[in-house]
């Protein structure tokens, strides 16, 4: 009878003993999250679509309780100031260090000044300067129209010093250098503007194209564009509400000039 009292005496101890202990270690935690101060981490002022590039306007701040806040959270707006988004971003999301990257992704789009164009044209070793062209460098697109009854076509430079933005699937902003036994590349991507995208893409279709490289210092507008020219045998591309015709200083050949058409 002592010896089953004795048991229940230490059993009632023990259990006495685990109830305070837990007791303790809750009262702990709950004076822990209650005195951690909030932390300020960094959300998105605006929606962010993906391979958006992240400005300074994007981005805002709030306080949020610490034991809440994402553990790759962004403190700072600046620590993602020119990263690109990696995913869509909604207003009030925070911002990640998982949603964000710094240079790893080669997106095209990123590489776009505001309101321009990437438009890709074909090329092969002679048209692409031997394959020298390379992304970031500056170019002069020459047409020459195919051979009409005026006889030998004559050449134009169309564009003048635009930008490269790709070399077949090489940008500017990748880091990975070709073999040198790799294929040439096939196509060339520059940036140009809407009104010089449509004229491009006219010349691509209807004359052979071949790029002239610039050099690095010269001016992109020490010379002007010349108007592309077609020979009366080919019949010129249809343009909306032309101009009336008016005599031309190149008799023989049809002149289309930015969207301006003379005979």
């Amino acid at each position: 009878m002592n010896r089953n009292r004795i048991i229940l005496i230490i059993a009632a101890v023990l259990a006495l003993g685990t109830g305070l202990l837990m007791f303790n270690y809750l009262s702990s935690v709950n004076r822990s999250a209650q005195t951690a101060p909030p932390r300020t981490v960094v959300v998105a002022a605006q929606a962010i679509p993906a391979r958006a590039k992240i400005t300074l306007s994007m981005l805002g701040t709030v306080s949020r309780p610490a034991d809440s806040v994402d553990p790759d959270a962004l403190l700072s707006p600046k620590a993602a100031v020119g990263a690109i988004a990696l995913i869509d971003i909604p207003v009030g999301s925070p911002v990640t260090h998982s949603k964000i990257s710094h240079g790893a992704v080669n997106a095209l789009p990123v590489a776009l000044h505001e309101g321009m164009r990437a438009v890709s044209i074909s090329v092969d070793l002679v048209k692409s300067v031997s394959g020298l062209i390379a992304a970031g460098d500056r170019v002069d697109v020459i047409e020459i129209p195919p051979l009409g009854d005026s006889g030998m076509p004559e050449a134009a430079t169309i564009l003048r010093g635009i930008r490269v933005l790709a070399v077949g699937a090489q940008m500017e902003s990748a880091t990975a250098t070709p073999a040198p036994n790799a294929a040439p590349a096939r196509t060339v991507t520059l940036e140009v503007t809407p009104q010089q995208a449509d004229l491009l893409a006219n010349a691509d279709v209807n004359t052979t194209l071949r790029l002239a490289l610039r050099a690095p210092g010269e001016s992109v507008n020490s010379l002007p564009p010349e108007a592309m020219l077609f020979p009366t045998k080919q019949k010129p591309p249809a343009i909306a509400n032309a101009p009336k015709k008016v005599p031309s200083q190149h008799p023989g050949v049809i002149v289309v000039n930015a969207d301006t058409v003379e005979h």
